[in-house]
């Protein structure tokens, strides 16, 4: 959701913690905030940037009432309410943050941030036109906000409307040729040319732009891989007792397969291209070694040999898999296991063997998986069907591959 740090006729301490948060320096941030306040008991101002900053450490709680605070002192302080929005959003409480949001619209109704989650909230409400209408209005204000075009052109995916999310992503490339989310999305709606993979600046934008919120949209997508893998290599008698083995998390992203695969792990190592989703998986503790990257790069300057490499729901980027697949299988101990997830093109063997859907991802044909599989040099695997998550209400219907 859409924050914000701005600065007006602030005394010096103050601006000065604002220039540290806006830095990412939070600590000293929040020194400067709570001294602001020892020297202004009470000010508006100082009680939003620390709710504000309370929100980003998860301390939710803490900042619905620093900000309760500085909007009852200041009842037209805009961006206090917008920012209030968040923290009851983050709490789930859905109905707090829509009212917060419509309180900072009815104040400045050219406010693109209080649009943004305005719109952030009502498709977390399952209102997805609305949602839609009020991203829309967000980028008529501010087109910039890259994260909410990002939502607006999932939401029309999402609401089957595909010729005007054509239509947007070609408009968004126009305008921002370089830009390397609507290159990728435009190719998925149809619009040019397939890539054989999703280009390293997508993968790394797009899960930047996502992190704060992401483990909280795949619960409510009901997402499974990591429990599937587990679940797979368990069943395959290829999960040790002793927790002696070295595991390798491809695609970690914020760390979920953290919990599953530590109790088994004598060294657990993960590599992702997102820096945001990366700070997320350290904060579990759970990692011995994060490394940024992209992946098959890293595998093949890798020096290490690991007994498990894991990758749930990343593969689902790449269209080409023999690459990755071959890769994989030279960075693997003899013996070695390699679990993965895909998602399932539809059809027996179909061609194309793979495809990129207009929600961004690509889809394999079971045929290409295991032919690729077998030039990789996996002597011996099993391939098994699974529901991955839930999409528009429908399965995502995928591959749990466990290759030895």
């Amino acid at each position: 959701m859409a924050e914000d740090v701005a600065s007006g006729e602030t005394p010096a301490r103050l601006m000065q913690a604002i220039e540290h948060h806006r830095a990412g320096r939070l600590d000293s941030a929040e020194a400067g905030y709570v001294a602001h306040l020892q020297q202004f008991d009470g000010d508006p101002s100082g009680l939003h940037f620390l709710g504000l900053l309370r929100t980003q450490q998860g301390r939710n709680d803490e900042a619905i009432d620093l900000m309760t605070q500085a909007v009852t002192a200041d009842p037209r302080y805009v961006d206090a309410w917008s920012n209030l929005a968040i923290a009851h959003f983050r709490k789930r409480d859905l109905q707090q943050a829509e009212a917060c949001c419509r309180k900072a619209l009815d104040i400045a109704p050219d406010f693109a941030n209080a649009w943004a989650n305005l719109g952030m909230t009502l498709r977390a409400r399952d209102a997805v036109e609305a949602a839609l209408a009020a991203w829309g209005r967000a980028l008529e204000l501010q087109p910039g906000m890259r994260n909410i075009a990002i939502s607006y052109g999932h939401a029309l995916y999402r609401l089957d409307r595909r010729p005007e999310a054509l239509e947007f992503y070609r408009r968004w490339h126009q305008a921002s040729p370089q830009d390397p989310i609507p290159r990728h999305m435009l190719a998925a709606a149809g619009g040019a040319e397939q890539p054989a993979r999703a280009s390293d600046g997508y993968v790394r934008d797009v899960f930047d732009d996502f992190a704060e919120s992401f483990d909280q949209n795949l619960e409510q997508l009901q997402y499974r891989a990591p429990m599937l893998l587990h679940a797979a290599l368990a069943e395959a008698g290829r999960l040790p007792v002793d927790g002696r083995v070295q595991v390798l998390d491809l695609g970690c992203g914020t760390g979920l397969c953290g919990p599953l695969f530590r109790p088994v792990a004598e060294r657990l190592v993960g590599v992702d291209l997102s820096p945001k989703m990366l700070s997320k998986a350290a904060a579990r503790g759970l990692y011995d070694q994060l490394d940024c990257g992209e992946l098959t790069q890293w595998l093949s300057e890798c020096q290490r040999r690991f007994d498990i490499v894991i990758a749930a729901d990343v593969l689902c980027y790449f269209g080409d898999l023999s690459t990755v697949f071959a890769r994989v299988s030279s960075v693997l101990a003899a013996g070695g296991t390699f679990a993965c997830s895909l998602e399932r093109l539809q059809g027996a063997d179909p061609d194309p063997p793979y495809a990129l859907l207009p929600h961004g991802r690509y889809q394999h044909g079971r045929a290409y998986v295991d032919r690729m599989l077998r030039e990789a040099g996996f002597g011996s695997f099993a391939v098994t069907e699974a529901v991955l998550r839930y999409e528009r209400s429908e399965t995502v219907t995928g591959h749990i591959v466990v290759a030895r």
